[in-house]
């Protein structure tokens, strides 16, 4: 199994990197960095405290598929949709989809997510009416995603460089840990709305 999922990951890194040549997916300068933005941070949402079995995960703001592409490969209980504004990097997710056989459990869609009104665009709400928890990365600073999140899902992950988590909310996991090719400090937070 484990061998299986290195293979799938490399692959989307590599098909990452060959669209990354004509399309602006990442300004992510080589393969190691393109894994490191892909996988990284997917590795710790792995960790069935911040995403629990078998949720339904909406990534808001999807870029190039990290880290929610990357954690769907990793874990197959889980159904995830990615949503992204830009058509291009949407034809980009959907090719990965295919390619590594991840369809109808993880979908891409076109669309965004307004920070004033935070609703589901009206075709992703007919495809997965709601979800577990949400995501969001660089999309939105995290005080501000930690409310638009909380609005999609009744959790929410917020992922920090060298903020603290926003006040306000139930934080019901967190996870602290380090990138590995540039050792900069992140925290991954599960939030979850105050009683």
């Amino acid at each position: 199994r484990w061998p299986e999922l290195c293979r799938r990951t490399a692959r989307f890194a590599r098909l990452a990197s060959e669209w990354n040549q004509h399309l602006d997916l990442t300004a992510a300068a080589g393969p190691d960095e393109i894994a490191e933005i892909l996988v990284a941070d997917a590795l710790v949402l792995a960790r069935h405290e911040l995403v629990h079995e078998g949720e339904r995960l909406l990534d808001v703001g999807s870029g190039a598929g990290g880290p929610a592409l990357a954690l769907a490969i990793l874990r197959e209980d889980l159904e995830v949709s990615l949503l992204e504004p830009k058509g291009k990097r949407v034809a980009f997710l959907r090719t990965v989809i295919g390619t590594l056989g991840l369809a109808p459990r993880v979908r891409a869609h076109e669309g965004r997510v307004e920070p004033k009104k935070p609703a589901l665009p009206p075709h992703v709400a007919a495809a997965t009416p709601s979800f577990d928890v949400s995501c969001a990365r660089a999309t939105f600073e995290p005080k501000v995603w930690a409310d638009v999140g909380l609005a999609l899902a009744p959790a929410t992950l917020v992922l920090l460089a060298t903020e603290a988590v926003p006040d306000g909310h139930a934080v019901t996991a967190s996870v602290r840990y380090a990138l590995p090719l540039r050792g900069s400090r992140r925290e991954i937070a599960r939030l979850g709305r105050r009683a």
